[in-house]
This record gives structure tokens, C-alpha cells and sequence, in this order.
């Protein structure tokens, strides 16, 4: 019993190390600010045009690649598919400001913390989760990069900010880190989810 209680919390002991980030590295003199959503940019814009990335989501040892589509339908409205690149529909979700919709989902995918997941992620990435107006504080770090934390009722949120050309770096999240390296080209987005499930989703604008 004993031994079974201690590997629980060892396991549990180097999930939250694994999770853990060093987004606050050399960041200080930090100061409340009020702020708006447009404040933080998103880490995917979404336009009328339709953009294409090549994708990768690997979970429980098994990879499925393939293209995510990303379009603005309207003022309100987002678009996401992810297709194989065969063709063939793997998901197809829609995104507003208080409400994800799930038009088609592969069945292997289509569960409950499987879609919560996507609607987090694709929240984080587009901008969504922050209401209109809030208070965050606000670091300066190592040049040319700030740090921007906000508490929301879904948790605290943490940016790394390139302030010379405002794009994100680094994100942590609730369970989720993310990472998109600056200058690295194709531009990679990374998010590394912590917990037992603990998928790996790889975004690449096409080159």
C-alpha cells in the first residue's frame, strides 16, 4: 500500500515537473495594468482567407497527421477542419465567442474530454478565452520580450511577448504549455498537455 501510495506521488511529483515552465526567466518590475483582448495577439489570426497547416496530434502512443484549415466565416465565427491529407474529414469544429460547436469527429476522437480539449486549444490559439476587458500584470523581461499574467475564472494564464514585432513566444496555461519558437521557419506551434492523457499537438504553416 505504502509503495503504491508512493509511486502515485512520484508520478504525480514529475508530471507537475514536466508541466512546469521557466516563462517567468529573467522577467521583474512588474506592474497591474488594465488590458483588452486585443492586447494579447492570437497566435493564429483568423481571415476571410483560408489558411492551411500541416498538423500532427499524438496521443496514447498512436500519431494522426494531416492539414487543419482555418477561416473566418463572419465577424463572430471560425472555422476549423482538420483533413488527412487523402482527403478524408477527421474533424470539422466551429468557434465563437460562447460557444464551440462540433460539426463531425472521428469516432475514435469523439469523447467528451477529447472535445474540451480541442475547444480549449483552439480557444487559447485564436484568442477566445479572455473576456473583453480585464487586469493583468505585466513584467518586463529579457530584451526585447514582456510577460503578461491574467487570472480568468478558467485559471492563470501566462505570455511571453516579442514587443519589437507582438508575437507570442511561449504560453502556460492550465495543463497546457505552449511554445512558438520566433524565427524558426515553417512557423511551429507547439502544445504539450500535462496529466494522463497528455497529447502532443504540432501545428506548421504549410511552406
Amino acid at each position: 500500500m505504502r509503495n503504491s501510495v508512493f509511486v502515485s506521488i512520484a508520478v504525480f511529483c514529475l508530471l507537475a515537473t514536466s508541466c512546469a515552465s521557466s516563462i517567468r526567466s529573467g522577467c521583474r518590475q512588474t506592474e497591474t495594468v488594465p488590458l483588452t483582448r486585443t492586447d494579447i495577439p492570437p497566435v493564429i489570426e483568423a481571415t476571410d482567407s483560408l489558411q492551411t497547416f500541416d498538423v500532427e496530434i499524438s496521443f496514447f502512443g498512436k500519431r494522426l497527421n494531416g492539414m487543419l484549415l482555418v477561416k473566418r466565416q463572419d465577424h463572430e465565427t471560425v472555422r476549423m477542419l482538420i483533413n488527412s491529407y487523402f482527403g478524408m474529414s477527421m474533424a470539422d469544429f466551429e468557434l465563437r465567442a460562447d460557444t464551440f460547436a462540433v460539426h463531425y469527429l472521428l469516432d475514435a476522437m469523439n469523447k467528451p474530454a477529447v472535445v474540451n480539449l480541442f475547444k480549449n486549444d483552439f480557444e487559447l490559439l485564436l484568442g477566445f478565452h479572455l473576456p473583453e476587458h480585464f487586469t493583468a500584470l505585466q513584467s518586463v523581461c529579457s530584451y526585447p520580450e514582456k510577460l503578461i499574467s491574467v487570472e480568468t475564472i478558467n485559471g492563470k494564464f501566462q505570455y511571453r511577448i516579442d514587443v519589437e514585432n507582438q508575437n507570442i513566444t511561449r504560453i502556460k496555461a492550465p495543463g497546457l504549455s505552449v511554445e512558438i519558437p520566433y524565427g524558426a521557419y515553417p512557423r511551429t506551434i507547439t502544445l504539450k498537455h500535462c496529466g494522463i492523457f497528455s497529447p502532443t499537438m504540432v501545428i506548421k504553416e504549410m511552406k
